[in-house]
């Protein structure tokens, strides 16, 4: 592929990120236990769930992947990856353990997020406060009082 342009796998992908909020809805509509609403009810996914979600909704794997490509990133799925030591099938049945290099994965990610919202946080510009009125000022509001 020495054209430049991206494969159809890589094209897939983008669109299935690019999908990712609308196809979130349907994904949990077809499998609310694997897809919850409720921060406190995530838990991390099976390996295998990226197979059956795109045989299930009649997709391709790339898709698959790039549509569930943001909701594995959120901090809020990281953070299941680290508090839960078993994966859930789409029906939510337990599968198999989380890993040591999924859970590593997941501190890193959360690190990541973390040092680059203190990095937009020091770069975001503070309000200046707004300067006392001069005594000229102040002497102008007595008189016109």
């Amino acid at each position: 592929m020495g054209s430049g342009m991206p494969s159809p796998h890589t094209i897939a992908r983008h669109r299935g990120r690019q999908e990712a909020a609308q196809q979130l809805a349907v994904l949990r509509e077809k499998w609310p236990i694997a897809f919850p609403v409720k921060s406190h009810e995530i838990r991390p996914l099976a390996v295998g769930a990226v197979g059956e979600i795109a045989a299930g909704m009649n997709w391709t794997i790339p898709y698959a992947l790039g549509v569930l490509a943001p909701w594995k990133l959120a901090p809020v799925y990281c953070r299941a990856i680290l508090y839960h030591d078993l994966r859930i099938a789409l029906d939510g049945t337990p599968a198999e353990p989380v890993d040591a290099k999924a859970k590593e994965s997941a501190t890193k990610r959360l690190a990541h997020l973390a040092a680059r919202n203190a990095a937009k946080k020091a770069a975001a510009p503070t309000k200046p406060k707004p300067a006392p009125p001069t005594d000229r000022v102040r002497a102008g509001l007595r008189r016109s009082a």
